[in-house]
């Protein structure tokens, strides 16, 4: 892979990333009496139970879940592979085939065998929980159990777990058996390395099959250190499978130098550039044997391209440093040139176009530079402007925090209050000088920031609003305010009935309260009175209708008060009304009278004066049509006599013409007479 050195370890994609969990293996019953020579298996932990398969890994068994898979569960593994799984490091470790551990980061995807620094770290921050005594001992023993078994025995393992070791045993009890596990471990140990010792020796071959080397070893004492068959047949295809990984990882070691020495071959090589092909390569290095090393031509091209398109990225890169340096240099040659925002880049050019730093760049990179040192100039213009408008705003925050000051000592002092207007208040600030300020600020205007105040002071008119309406729910049946009630008496009667409630409510407070309470008086007032007049109308309108009824016709504009007085005495709708009342009823009722009798004058008069109109308009009408009559008549008369002189006109023309043809008509017949008389003759 690309980016990778020669000394970085290097391992087969497949081995990269750990082998799938088998397809689920159930276990086979315990047999009823297990071999003597059979291994325990370990005990379950956690409901899984380790097992070994016939090609020798272990793989770990759930029987409730009836999962089972390569991975060792938590349940198996030390407090520090717990805490490596656990750690957000991207390293992760994994097992080759040889059994050779090695690591790879899932970021860089880089692949090493050497342990990383952080999983040392996190392995020596959990190394005290994982040297506890208890728990190490039960560790060892499942492990030296679990070794045990898939050595000695060749098909999964399934007698029945071996009890674990409990806290009551006593010490020499449990360190006896340790040692006992561990010299079994490793004699079995020896053993096998013995056995692959033989084949090493023997010659063998690792493309060999089992059949073909067991006829070459079997005569071999060696042969026979190992018990069975099976395990003979087990250590064999483990010892294949490290030699061909040896050998495969030789074989990518050689190939990983032969392309070291073709890459350094082409950096010796001072006549390559990125713009040098692959023939011309082949004819300058073809004679130096690391060109010939690289067997296949395609991979020595591919090669060669890689080279040169890594040129080529490095001579762009020389060039941007460059061009870089370059556009540095012309800015400053522009900055001590005294520029401005507002310099014309026509005149800066024709002023530095002799200087080597504008010569050393394109007109496009020169302009370039020039703009972004005049959009610096505009930003720094722009911020100055910016802090100017920031202290500007400042002074303007001031004066309008100094005029709502103003606002709030005049309301404590009672000046005005919530319900106070600005034309109302206005007068008795316009000769201090925080109004002034106000006035002059470019924000709020006065009235607008008054009316911020009102809004402000809502909350606190609530609360003052509420004590205050406890106090007069208190002076209830002693004391009612009034229209003409002042402010100093209700401010007296307050005082007089709780004085320590009232510390901390303003003047103000107590005027707009008693401004509230006197508005409504004056609204029910004015309700009341409006009930009253129209109580009033409504007996009016009874007496009127009453008398209307009641004489009929005979009320007329003429019609006296005794007449109708006389009519409406005893009468309900003349009841509880005073004579007065009555005479404004009926004086009312003879004007509606009058009015209405004009208003029948008037429409008379307005249609005889539309009829005579109409009438008017009428004559006219017909006197335009006679007038036209007239005109038509008169128009018709001279042309009555052009028709007739055209007409006489037309007369003599058709006459001419006739006697014009009848003269042609005797002339020709005078030339045939004359013809046929000299024919005669002749």
């Amino acid at each position: 892979p690309k980016g990778r050195t020669v000394d970085e370890p290097m391992i087969p994609m497949q081995k990269l990333i750990p082998p799938p969990p088998p397809r689920p293996i159930m276990p086979a019953a315990p047999p009823r009496a297990a071999p003597a020579a059979a291994a325990p298996a370990t005990a379950p932990k956690g409901g899984w139970t380790e097992h070994v398969a016939p090609d020798g890994r272990k793989y770990y068994y759930h029987k409730e879940k009836g999962q089972s898979t390569y991975e060792m569960p938590d349940e198996f593994k030390t407090p520090e592979e717990i805490a490596m799984k656990a750690s957000t490091s991207a390293w992760k470790e994994y097992t080759a085939a040889s059994g050779k551990k090695y690591y790879f980061n899932t970021t860089t995807r880089k692949t090493q065998w050497e342990k990383p620094d952080e999983m040392k770290a996190v392995g020596a921050g959990n190394a005290a929980a994982a040297n506890s005594a208890g728990d190490e001992k039960s560790e060892v023993n499942a492990r030296l159990a679990s070794a045990a078994a898939a050595t000695a025995s060749p098909a999964i393992t399934t007698s029945t777990p071996a009890p674990a070791v409990s806290a009551e045993q006593s010490p020499a009890s449990s360190a006896a058996d340790e040692a006992m596990v561990n010299g079994k471990v490793v004699e079995e140990n020896s053993t096998l390395n013995q056995f692959m010792e033989m084949l090493s020796a023997a010659g063998i071959g690792d493309d060999m099959g089992w059949d073909d080397a067991m006829k070459l070893i079997i005569n071999n004492p060696t042969y026979r250190v190992l018990s069975s068959l099976a395990e003979r047949k087990n250590a064999f295809i483990k010892w294949r499978q490290i030699e061909l990984e040896e050998r495969n990882e030789a074989d990518r070691q050689k190939a990983r130098q032969i392309k070291a020495d073709f890459l350094l071959l082409l950096k010796e090589c001072a006549e390559l550039t990125s713009r040098t092909r692959y023939p011309k390569a082949m004819e300058l290095l073809s004679n130096d044997h690391r060109w010939g090393a690289v067997a296949d031509d395609y991979e020595r091209e591919e090669l060669f391209e890689e080279y040169s398109l890594s040129l080529e990225r490095k001579e762009a890169s020389e060039r941007r440093a460059q061009r870089k340096e370059r556009q540095s240099a012309f800015k400053a040659l522009l900055l001590r040139s005294k520029l401005t925002a507002r310099s014309q880049w026509r005149k800066v050019n024709a002023q530095l176009e002799d200087e080597p730093e504008t010569r050393a760049l394109d007109k496009i990179d020169r302009l370039a530079v020039f703009e972004e040192v005049v959009r610096g100039f505009e930003a720094e213009e722009e911020q100055q402007w910016q802090r100017q408008r920031d202290a500007e705003r400042r002074v303007d925050r001031k004066k309008r925090d100094a005029f709502r000051a103003l606002l709030s000592a005049k309301y404590e002092d009672g000046v005005f209050h919530i319900r106070t207007r600005w034309r109302d208040v206005v007068d008795s600030l316009t000769s201090t000088a925080e109004y002034q300020g106000a006035l002059e600020q470019h924000g709020s205007t006065p009235a607008d920031l008054y009316e911020d105040f009102l809004e402000q002071l809502n909350e606190r008119w609530q609360a003052n609003r509420k004590t205050l309406k406890a106090l007069m729910a208190a002076l209830h049946g002693t004391f009612t305010v009034t229209l003409t009630t002042t402010l100093d008496e209700f401010e007296a009667k307050l005082k007089e009935m709780d004085n320590d409630t009232l510390i901390g409510v303003p003047r103000s407070a107590i005027a707009a309260f008693l401004e509230e309470l006197q508005e409504k008086l004056a609204k029910e007032k004015v309700e009341e009175e409006r009930q009253i007049e129209r109580q009033r109308r409504l007996s009016f309108s009874g007496y009127q209708d009453t008398l209307r009824g009641l004489m009929g016709a005979l009320l007329s504009p003429s019609t006296t008060w005794e007449e109708a007085q006389t009519v409406m005495k005893g009468k309900a709708a003349a009841q509880g009304m005073s004579e007065a009342d009555q005479r404004t009823a009926f004086e009312e009722a003879v004007e509606e009278l009058k009015a209405a009798e004009a208003a029948e004058a008037t429409k008379a008069k307005a249609e005889t004066e539309a009829k005579a109109a109409e009438e008017a308009d009428e004559d006219m009408r017909h006197k335009r049509k006679k007038d036209k009559r007239d005109r038509d008549r008169r128009d018709r008369e001279p042309r009555r006599e052009d028709e007739e002189e055209e007409e006489e006109a037309r007369r003599r023309r058709k006459k001419e013409k006739r006697s014009k043809r009848s003269r042609f008509d005797s002339d020709e017949e005078e030339d045939k007479r004359q013809k046929s008389g000299g024919a005669e003759f002749d």
